[in-house]
């Protein structure tokens, strides 16, 4: 299961993200709700699959695009590992 919600400027993601449950946030329309700045908080992320990373750049990608400044805060091992492996980390604004 996933849920995503908007809170302020915090999208705040919990449960699994993975080809399974990411279709349900396709397109990810709570991001024309925000201006200015938003964080993407994994702070409640249990997994993370290949299929969740790409739909996890790709909205990191939409939001620049919008002119909003991004960064990922409470990101997991998993997902640091997974975006290691696949040669994207750089490409991750993520903010300690």
């Amino acid at each position: 299961m996933l849920k995503i919600e908007l809170q302020q400027q915090r999208l705040m993601i919990e449960g699994v993200l993975d080809r399974n449950t990411l279709l349900n946030y396709w397109p990810l329309t709570l991001l024309k709700d925000v201006s200015g700045e938003v964080t993407f908080d994994f702070s409640q992320l249990e997994s993370i699959d290949t299929a969740g990373l790409a739909w996890l750049l790709k909205q990191v990608a939409l939001a620049k695009q919008a002119g909003l400044m991004v960064q990922l805060q409470h990101v997991p091992p998993q997902l640091r590992s997974l975006a290691q492996v696949s040669d994207v980390l750089e490409l991750l604004p993520i903010n300690e």
